[in-house]
């Protein structure tokens, strides 16, 4: 899988996976700093591919990319959010509509062009949804302007910044004597307990769209025939997506807006 410096991707400890920068410097060395767990240094393959390993999950992985073997200085970094499992595996969206038009040619669909396909799909869901279906990291930063903090994300289940004590599920307070000089970042774990099946579905239905070439002029939100007007679902206007059924899964199962008084 090729990254590009200064950018997040999303890895689960159920697939393997090989990363490679794409850069046209030469590195020697890739470090690992997970926010759980031991620091790593591994060595870089002739392709500047490695094999990423496993970690603790949810965890988040800086990665430093070494241009020689034992810098302390990164030529490049990018970064890693580990989860236990995707919405759904590549084999899903490799083998959907096999019998059609699926994405079962490896040359004209390989897994890279998949795995982006269904990293996008996942953050148009979750930002459509205002939660995440598997557990992350996430933060928010307080600029102490109030005791409470309404966080960024919903569905928090463990504070890892000491120092603050929830009051819901999206807020924390903060807990007297933390000296803590302001702006400071607060991190916790978050995301639901499980996935449903619609939900699963849903982001699968997005990737696959996002893959197959449109069939309507780009912009286009109506089409006249000998029929009548047809009517397109747009996104943004219509919904989070293009797909009625999509959204429709965003409404039943993320969550409203959060309001503040």
């Amino acid at each position: 899988m090729i990254v590009q410096p200064d950018t997040t991707v999303k890895l689960a400890n159920s697939e393997a996976v090989s990363l490679e920068l794409g850069v046209d410097s030469s590195l020697a060395e890739v470090r690992l700093l997970p926010r759980f767990g031991e620091e790593r240094l591994l060595p870089l393959s002739d392709a500047r591919r490695f094999d990423f390993p496993a970690f603790a999950s949810p965890n988040t992985v800086r990665v430093e990319w070494l241009d020689r073997p034992g810098s302390r200085e990164a030529a490049f970094v990018s970064y890693v959010s580990v989860v236990s499992r995707h919405y759904f595996p590549l084999s899903m969206l490799r083998k959907l509509d096999s019998d059609q038009d699926g994405f079962d040619d490896a040359e004209a669909y390989p897994d890279d062009m998949l795995r982006d396909a269904r990293q996008a799909a996942t953050d148009v869901f979750e930002q459509a949804a205002r939660r995440s279906f598997v557990r992350r990291v996430g933060r928010t930063k307080d600029y102490g302007r109030s005791k409470t903090l309404q966080l960024e994300h919903g569905d928090v289940c463990e504070i890892l910044t000491p120092g603050y004590v929830q009051a819901s599920d999206s807020v924390v307070e903060a807990a007297p004597g933390n000296a803590e000089p302001f702006p400071r970042w607060v991190e916790y774990l978050y995301g639901t307990e499980e996935m449903p099946a619609e939900v699963s579905r849903s982001v699968l239905e997005l990737a696959a769209y996002m893959l197959r070439p449109t069939n309507r002029p780009v912009g286009a939100t109506g089409e006249s025939t000998d029929a009548g007007y047809i009517h397109f679902t747009t996104a943004g206007r219509d919904g989070a997506t293009s797909i009625p059924e999509v959204n429709a899964a965003i409404e039943q199962f993320g969550r409203g807006p959060v309001y503040a008084w």
